[in-house]
């Protein structure tokens, strides 16, 4: 297999995945667009649009064309396309957009086996990374019993008044599931198995995750169903098929250049810990833990805003005047996709917001650290008005400024 087959496959569910969050790729008001880099602020809306051309033609050509250059070239163009719109918001640095990117470039440049070696590599790391993240006090004092009482709630069983210490030791039962997923196929002898076990995780994720569990968003779904279908088709041991063109010196140059990302792809997360690598490019996924902000709005201001944010307001509880906005259900409401996981990313959020619509002294942001991965501890850091948080923002290697072509109406 290179696998002819897993590349339509790749484009069907590039196309659909694109398709339920189609909101958070077309220019939009409706949230903050933060870029990576403050250059790229000023970059009009019209290249988002031609971005989003270039990836729904490319993915179209893709999952139909036969020719080998038509389709390594789609792949090209597909990669390219969704990487600068990437860059143009870290909003959209969704996980499954970072691993189809990945895949994308691998594809187009590799011959059939080295491109299966690889990509099987990359799914290794993220089964790896993923259950590393939930070894973690908030994972398994929060997410993790959560999981478990949706399971266990399918043949009626009441987890919740199980005691604390059992929830945990069988929410452990996740993560350890995923690094022995991981493990297995990367090793020969116990890839077959691995891979039925991979499908039967996926399937139980559905189930937590589905619409008669905790009800998250299309995209989570569609991914996982992707996994599934990723775990039958790379893994499984079958003929591959040879490409019909050759691979010159030129193509053999650009297998390395493959493997030289890759291993970087690969080792990258090991520094998230130490503040270099973000939540999502380390796959932290369904992981609590990441850096994050709490809003909170005088009632003096409310007026102010629009009303795509304020239906996101409620009033705290010791009734002082002041509202707190959740940022992160306003991202799953608007955009479809749940809210980048970074302080920084968040940071950028309110402060658009705080100038947009000149909040001053009434608005106050909570910053709060990723989570001691033992105690659970974050370190929490107060910001009161605009001015602070403008003074907050600079303190960050990445951009915090919105895009002017985005206010928030």
């Amino acid at each position: 297999m290179q696998p002819i087959c897993f590349r339509h496959v790749l484009a069907t569910f590039g196309l659909l995945l694109f398709l339920v969050t189609w909101r958070l790729w077309i220019p939009q008001n409706e949230f903050p667009q933060i870029p990576f880099f403050a250059l790229l602020t000023i970059v009009p809306s019209w290249v988002d649009w031609l971005g989003v051309a270039a990836i729904v033609v490319s993915l179209l050509l893709a999952a139909i064309a036969s020719h080998e250059l038509i389709w390594r070239r789609a792949m090209t163009v597909f990669a390219l396309a969704v990487m600068m719109l990437l860059l143009l918001n870290q909003h959209r640095f969704q996980p499954w957009a970072y691993q189809f990117v990945l895949f994308a470039a691998i594809m187009a440049s590799c011959r059939g086996r080295t491109a299966v070696h690889l990509m099987r590599w990359l799914v290794v790391s993220i089964y790896v990374y993923s259950a590393i993240s939930k070894f973690d006090y908030q994972f398994l004092n929060s997410l993790g019993p959560q999981f478990l009482f949706t399971l266990a709630g399918y043949i009626g069983v009441e987890s919740a008044n199980w005691p604390k210490e059992i929830q945990v030791w069988l929410a452990t039962m996740f993560p350890l599931g995923e690094v022995l997923v991981g493990i297995g196929l990367l090793v020969a002898r116990t890839r077959r198995a691995a891979v039925f076990a991979a499908i039967g995780l996926h399937v139980l994720l559905l189930l937590i995750l589905g619409p008669w569990g905790l009800a998250h968003q299309p995209g989570v779904l569609v991914w996982n169903l992707f996994f599934i279908v990723q775990a039958w088709m790379l893994f499984t041991e079958r003929k591959l098929d040879e490409e019909t063109i050759a691979i010159e010196s030129q193509s053999r140059l650009s297998e390395g250049l493959c493997y030289f990302i890759l291993g970087i792809v690969i080792v990258f997360p090991a520094s998230e810990s130490l503040g270099y690598c973000d939540h999502w490019p380390a796959w932290e996924l369904y992981s609590p833990r990441s850096s994050r902000v709490q809003v909170a709005i005088h009632e003096s201001a409310v007026d102010r805003l629009p009303q795509s944010v304020q239906r996101h307001l409620r009033p705290t509880r010791d009734e002082n005047g002041w509202h707190q906005l959740h940022i992160d259900r306003w991202s799953l409401q608007s955009l479809s996709v749940p809210i980048y996981p970074e302080d920084r990313f968040q940071i950028g959020v309110v402060l658009a917001i705080a100038e947009q619509h000149k909040l001053g002294l009434a608005i106050h942001v909570t910053q709060q650290s990723s989570s001691d991965r033992w105690t659970g501890e974050r370190t929490t850091h107060a910001l009161v008005g605009s001015e602070q948080l403008r003074a907050a923002s600079r303190n960050y290697r990445l951009n915090t400024r919105s895009r002017p072509s985005t206010v928030i109406r």
